[in-house]
């Protein structure tokens, strides 16, 4: 099946422990309080986690995703505005001051379909915008994702995910037993995430028109060779 469709609903219990959305969610915060952004575009937001950060925080946020599954979820958490849009073929009825995408958004695209995507997003907010986004980095996706299997084991619900690194990309196999009635429902859906050099990333910024500001570990932390998330911090130019 299509990718976040059977694990929607479970998609916040799967991911609480390993992503920091409080402290990221400050960090653009602080990106849109100094650029004097009021408005943003979540783009692949997903269960809506971060879109309902940014949304208490008093701005005002359109979520943007290609799950409809994820966008019901994403609902039921606040009243900002949702989109059902392929990130690919990114659209907006009008010029927003900031575009963020968060946890992997990024790494879903082939290489030669950044370039593009940063170019929707280029026409989709003002001169002088900031644009931040994160990507798992190649030493993740090939040396703690690519080749191993994990398991998440709930009450009700057991997921597990079997990785293989393909040189530029991971295929990930998800398969999630769900209890009902004493029976198990097995559900099946595949991801694919590709590596993209921190190069690569700014040669493709700058030729859809931005101006890398920042790149750095985990939202603000000192870049390492060993991280696992890069974030990028670019201006659209004016």
């Amino acid at each position: 099946m299509n990718s976040y469709s059977v694990i929607a609903n479970y998609y916040d219990k799967f991911t609480q422990n390993d992503c920091d959305y409080t402290r990221w969610s400050q960090y653009l915060y602080d990106v849109a309080k100094q650029c004097g952004a009021r408005e943003v575009v979540d783009i692949a937001c997903g269960t809506g986690k971060m879109t309902a950060l940014l949304s208490n925080m008093g701005l005002r946020v359109l979520g943007v995703d290609s799950s409809a599954e994820m966008l019901n979820a994403a609902r039921a958490k606040c009243r900002a505005t949702f989109v059902l849009q392929d990130m690919r073929k990114l659209v907006l009825p009008h010029a927003t001051d900031m575009a963020v995408c968060v946890n992997d958004g990024v790494n879903y695209l082939k290489p030669n379909q950044l370039q593009p995507f940063f170019c929707r997003v280029a026409a989709s907010v003002k001169s002088g915008a900031p644009f931040v986004f994160d990507v798992s980095t190649a030493h993740k996706l090939r040396d703690v994702v690519g080749d191993n299997v994990f398991f998440w084991d709930g009450e009700r619900e057991t997921l597990l995910w079997s990785n293989a690194f393909r040189g530029d990309r991971v295929e990930m196999d998800l398969t999630l037993f769900v209890e009902e009635n004493g029976l198990y429902r097995r559900s099946d859906e595949r991801h694919v995430q590709y590596v993209h050099t921190a190069e690569s990333i700014q040669n493709a910024l700058v030729s859809a028109g931005f101006c890398l500001q920042a790149v750095t570990d985990d939202y603000g932390k000192e870049p390492t060779c060993d991280g696992l998330r890069q974030t990028f911090y670019a201006k659209k130019i004016q």
